[in-house]
């Protein structure tokens, strides 16, 4: 799981293939080719009815779907890329934004010394 604030407000159900899966489990800095990450992304909403036991909005849930996105491990078929491909659907729909796939790289390109991969392992 992950949480994201600032302008985005949402939690994301991370998951992964199990070549993923064995990856992150054995620590490895670099994943192998045939890697597949997946991030399910939505909306958090207030918890009403978990928050009249709190008497304040401090638990929430997901709320409205609002993307899917997708890492996939080929060092060749995507070496400009570092050797990801991304994938972003909205509305069920795969995004065709050029623009939007090369951010993607430029945003994940950060994280270098973890394989472009911002979501760690959590056992």
């Amino acid at each position: 799981m992950a949480h994201e604030e600032g302008d985005l407000h949402s939690f994301a159900a991370v998951l992964g293939n199990d070549v993923a899966i064995k990856a992150y489990r054995e620590g490895k800095l670099l994943f192998p080719d045939g890697t597949i990450i997946a991030a399910l992304h939505y909306r958090h909403v207030p918890s009403g009815e978990n928050n009249k036991v709190f008497g304040r909005d401090q638990s929430f849930v997901a709320g409205s779907p609002t993307n899917i996105q997708f890492m996939i491990k080929d060092s060749k078929k995507y070496a400009a890329t570092g050797g990801w491909g991304f994938g972003h659907f909205q509305d069920g729909k795969p995004s065709t934004d050029e623009a939007m796939m090369k951010a993607c790289f430029a945003c994940h390109q950060q994280m270098k010394a973890r394989d472009l991969v911002f979501t760690r392992y959590a056992p």
